[in-house]
């Protein structure tokens, strides 16, 4: 199986590129930064997926029979500073990758990696049928690719699937999102390098959280045996407070904190609780949630530990 996976340095291509490899894949990355390390036995390609014929010359040399597509701007807070640099990557990176790869002569299976920010507010689950309304560029911009797919509807083989991932979250996501900066944070305060006191946004709100590792899961199960030009939530189907996380991190690491809110992380018209359907990608591909959200957690403060130590230990030389 030849698989070529865009964005795949990044956080949740890391973790993927890993899960493929034991499933003795050959495995193509396409990014446009430079890797820190690489993953042995795969090969990468630095092109910017602005790059029409970049993008094209790598899809005509792996040809592969599937793709994922996880490049692309993700962070809502940049978006809104840089909107036009947010869509020419996610709409039209996603352009320049459909049209190579379904015009190969044997066309691969794509899936498109969209987000459940583009559902409209709801008091209840949100399942693929709800109404959509982005209101970020962020957002915007992966509903406009996810457009892009009606265009090849009509392909006889090949295609594009696509994938709306609620919050997502495991070891290696940078402390930006919400439970690795809780996580770091608790690791220095057992080590002494700040005081027991979370420094967060609003943390009365309900989140579907899912570990990385079951995401990907989900994506290879997808690719499998999704529908193609259709679209799948992957998500746990559940809402958890964020104060009742914090409680799970005190709880594992035994210290007692106070938590002080930051009015520049508190977003305005912050919906209370968001959680999705996972019924039907558990219907079409027999995937179910392995992971705990408490195991998840441990995880990654043993992760943020470890880092800890690391840094103490370079400044003790």
């Amino acid at each position: 199986m030849r698989i070529l996976i865009t964005g795949g340095t990044g956080f949740v291509g890391a973790h993927l590129v890993r899960f493929l490899k034991s499933r003795d894949s050959q495995i193509s990355v396409l990014a446009s930064g430079g890797r820190a390390v690489g993953e042995p036995g795969v090969q990468y390609h630095e092109v910017d997926i602005r790059d029409a014929e970049g993008v094209r010359s790598v899809v005509r040399e792996v040809n592969p029979d599937q793709i994922y597509h996880l490049a692309g701007i993700t962070a809502v807070d940049f978006s809104w500073t840089h909107p036009r640099l947010t869509y020419e990557v996610n709409v039209f990176g996603a352009q320049n990758l459909f049209d190579a790869a379904l015009n190969l002569p044997v066309p691969p299976r794509i899936l498109n990696i969209s987000t459940s920010q583009v559902y409209a507010p709801a008091s209840g689950s949100l399942t693929e049928k709800s109404p959509l309304r982005p209101d970020n560029p962020y957002a915007a911009s992966k509903a406009m690719a996810e457009m892009l797919a009606a265009l090849y509807r009509d392909r006889t083989s090949g295609g594009i699937i696509t994938a709306r991932p609620f919050n997502h979250t495991g070891c290696g996501q940078p402390p930006n999102f919400v439970l690795p900066s809780i996580a770091k944070q608790f690791a220095e305060i057992e080590s002494g390098l700040r005081p027991p006191k979370l420094n967060l946004g609003n943390i009365a709100v309900g989140r579907d959280f899912t570990d990385v590792r079951d995401v990907v899961r989900a994506y290879c199960m997808l690719l499998e045996s999704g529908k193609t030009s259709e679209v799948y939530n992957v998500c746990s189907g559940t809402a958890i407070l964020l104060s009742d996380i914090i409680g799970m991190f005190q709880t594992i690491s035994g210290i007692d904190i106070t938590v002080e809110v930051d009015p520049d992380k508190v977003r305005a018209r912050e919906v209370t609780e968001i959680y999705g359907d996972p019924g039907k990608l558990q219907a079409e591909t027999g995937w179910h949630r392995q992971i705990s959200l408490q195991k998840t957690v441990e995880d990654m403060l043993n992760c943020w530990r470890s880092q800890c130590r690391s840094q103490d230990a370079l400044a003790k030389v």
